[in-house]
């Protein structure tokens, strides 16, 4: 009987992944970001992008509008229309409870309102600093972190 809770409760667990670019350019993160988020709204998940900070998530939401012009990704920033992804600056106000994709250089805290965190990554040694510890925090909170490196050889 408790293989079976021990089952239930891996299957229920979130899940964490960390997405490392082959790049130092924060154009090609944000084209990923994109093609991610497209994914996601194809998968008809909800999802809640975590930026540094507000402006940053202003600029994305322009980014975001012309990312394909033949698709639509239905979002909103800050709530500001009713969207399945919901840009943000450092705080998320309501959490969507799905995905969190976050690219604010410190631990979300709230990740563990989720079923799944995303971690985008460049080659930046900033970034890479920063991802080793939020790395360490999502171990030390009983998390495996799974890793998928995106344009190496």
């Amino acid at each position: 009987m408790s293989d079976k809770n021990t089952t239930s409760d891996t299957l229920n667990a979130p899940d964490v992944l960390f997405y490392v670019l082959n790049s130092t350019e924060p154009t090609d993160r944000e084209a990923f970001l994109s093609k991610l988020l497209n994914t996601i709204w194809k998968q008809e998940r909800n999802c809640d992008v975590r930026f540094a900070n507000q402006q940053d998530a202003k600029r994305y939401d322009l980014t975001l509008w012309g990312f394909k012009p033949q698709s639509f990704v239905h979002h909103g920033l800050e709530l500001n229309v009713q969207a399945p992804i919901q840009l943000y600056g450092e705080q998320i106000s309501k959490p969507c409870n799905d995905v969190l994709i976050n690219l604010h250089p410190d631990f979300p805290a709230e990740h563990t309102f989720y079923q799944r965190t995303i971690e985008v990554l460049d080659q930046s040694e900033y970034l890479i600093q920063m991802g080793r510890e939020r790395w360490k925090a999502y171990k030390a909170s009983g998390i495996e972190p799974t890793v998928h490196k995106i344009g190496f050889k």
